[in-house]
């Protein structure tokens, strides 16, 4: 697997440990088009209609990814604050209008119930770049959690995840994940690698607790939600991403279970960011691995939670 920056594309993140929350920017440049494909039933976002393919707003600047619950959700304003004094967004007779979606996860109950501002998403713009590859307990995963299905065992920490991939012609996909799921991580043998724990080398294992029988627990007692974002330098149009993002979201089903509950704020986003040419198919496909492996990436380093 080849690993670069994606032209187009800049990342900034900013991370409070002692909140115990963050958040993420996503930058693009001028022309860049996005989709969204919303699989949970308890969605935290902002500007999503902008995305549909029926709407008339083509292009959008921004993309921000928050801990928080839906005040994470005003952190969005600090982006657009950002890009405006940029020049960027949808031109207007009185001035620029950033088109900036957002999406957030719950994590109000990991440290403090406190979420990231539009000062620290400003921030996160300024120090935004394309050679930004960082991973791990940071920005919207750095108040993540996984594996809170089970009742009395541990739960472990999430983050946000990377991966990508080049194919030979150039044309690149890359892929973040803040997971905050309620269930586990596997592997693609299907092994768990993270989730709810009932000794330090034993999973409870979410899946296998639900169909035993065993009676659901509160799950708003530590709600979930797993955030996407897959950027593509292959040039395609709204319609062909939300169909893109569609497939993409086989990765995140790969991945977790259980997952798009409807405790679940699940959602993937897909944007394009460049002119290379390729088929939705081709893409879609590769977005689903991707995806798949970000998210294991996302708990690579994970830590246990009581």
């Amino acid at each position: 697997m080849d690993y670069g920056s994606m032209q187009g594309l800049k990342i900034g993140h900013v991370s409070s440990q002692e909140k115990g929350t963050g958040v993420s920017v996503f930058l693009f440049d001028p022309g860049s088009a996005g989709a969204c494909w919303v699989c949970g039933s308890a969605p935290a976002t902002h500007e999503l209609a902008v995305l549909d393919p029926e709407n008339s707003v083509p292009h959008l600047d921004g993309l921000v990814l928050s801990g928080g619950s839906a005040y994470g959700l005003y952190a969005a304003k600090g982006v657009m604050t950002y890009l405006t004094e940029q020049g960027r967004g949808c031109p207007t007779p009185h001035g620029v209008v950033p088109i900036v979606p957002a999406a957030a996860l719950y994590d109000l109950d990991y440290k403090k119930a406190i979420a990231p501002t539009e000062e620290e998403a400003y921030q996160a713009c300024r120090e935004a770049s394309e050679d930004n590859m960082a991973s791990g307990r940071i920005g919207a995963g750095t108040g993540a959690t996984i594996g809170k299905l089970v009742p009395d065992a541990k739960h472990m920490s999430g983050g946000l995840g990377r991966a990508e991939m080049t194919l030979p012609d150039g044309v690149q996909v890359v892929a973040y994940a803040a997971v905050n799921c309620v269930g586990d991580v596997r592997d693609k043998a299907g092994r768990i690698v993270a989730g709810a724990r009932l000794t330090q080398d034993e999973f409870a294992d979410c899946e296998k607790y639900l169909l035993s029988g065993e009676g659901e627990r509160d799950l708003f007692q530590h709600s979930n939600t797993t955030l996407v974002a897959v950027f593509t330098n292959a040039k395609f149009d709204k319609s062909e991403l939300k169909r893109i993002a569609k497939m993409a979201t086989a990765g995140i089903a790969r991945a977790i279970a259980p997952i798009f509950t409807r405790f679940d704020g699940d959602i993937l986003f897909c944007i394009s960011v460049g002119e290379r040419m390729a088929s939705d198919l081709t893409i879609g496909t590769l977005a689903a691995e991707i995806v798949r492996l970000a998210i294991v990436d996302a708990v690579k380093h994970s830590e246990t939670v009581t």
